[in-house]
């Protein structure tokens, strides 16, 4: 997976988060993502291009699903993690 993360150039993403991000508060995550060359977004929209998908803490019985993360999945949206998205963060400086 890490050759895809090689291709994907923040500076040509707009960002959406999703979830608890257990290294970074998600205003950092956003400011990191800006500093990068980034957008960010707050909300879904058809300018997203990426989603980076935190810790989603469900009931047990709850499926770890949020709005945006179904969102970008009916959008064929890319999709990451936090670990992939440090990867990016290094890579992009």
């Amino acid at each position: 997976m890490q050759t895809k993360l090689k291709i994907l150039d923040l500076s040509r993403e707009c960002v959406l988060f999703t979830g608890t991000l257990t290294g970074y508060t998600r205003s950092e995550a956003q400011q990191l993502v800006l500093a990068a060359g980034g957008r960010v977004l707050n909300y879904c929209s058809s300018a997203v291009t990426l989603l980076v998908a935190g810790v989603i803490d469900k009931g047990l019985f709850e499926p770890p699903m949020t709005h945006k993360l179904t969102w970008a999945l009916t959008h064929e949206i890319k999709i990451i993690g936090e670990a992939e998205f440090k990867q990016l963060i290094q890579n992009s400086y």
